[in-house]
């Protein structure tokens, strides 16, 4: 018999889920200010296009914890 005091598998990627989200939204603020800071038109692109990545990395991460949140029957209480 398994050991109740383990949390369903859903929540427990809840929880990775909202660290990776961090993760992302920390790494475009990081590549915004290399942007900000970059002198050269080559590397503002690149710190661009690395902030954009990160904000549809972080937009797919979101549409996947809310689909998990949705199923479980849990409401969303924070904004991530």
């Amino acid at each position: 018999m398994g050991d109740k005091s383990k949390r369903p598998v859903e929540e427990l990627l809840l929880d990775i889920l909202e660290e990776a989200i961090e993760e992302e939204k920390s790494s475009r603020a990081r590549y915004l200010r290399g942007y900000e800071l970059a002198v050269d038109e080559e590397a503002k692109k690149m710190f661009q296009r690395l902030a954009q990545d990160e904000e549809a990395h972080e937009h797919v991460l979101k549409e996947r914890y809310y689909q998990i949140k949705k199923r479980l029957g849990l409401k969303v209480m924070k904004d991530l």
